[in-house]
């Protein structure tokens, strides 16, 4: 990547998916769903993606300051 211009950049994910990104709080998920004590809720997956991105953006795990639209499931029948 670096060869077409592209500069890549190694950070530590550790957590991501376990701290709570509006009260800090590490808490590990054994469903699809994260859900803390403080009301925050997100789909695992998603919620450990958006922490990556703020550790990568500000530095630190945070709440965002846009959101991510609801989304559904499909199932092929």
């Amino acid at each position: 990547m670096n060869a077409e211009g592209i500069q890549i950049e190694k950070k530590d994910e550790s957590y991501t998916s376990q701290t709570c990104p509006v009260c800090g709080k590490k808490n590990k998920s054994s469903s699809r769903n994260y859900t803390c004590q403080c009301g925050y809720k997100r789909h695992r997956d998603i919620h450990g993606a958006m922490n990556l991105f703020a550790k990568v953006y500000y530095g630190e795990i945070r709440p965002l300051e846009f959101t991510v639209k609801p989304f559904t499931y499909r199932r092929i029948a």
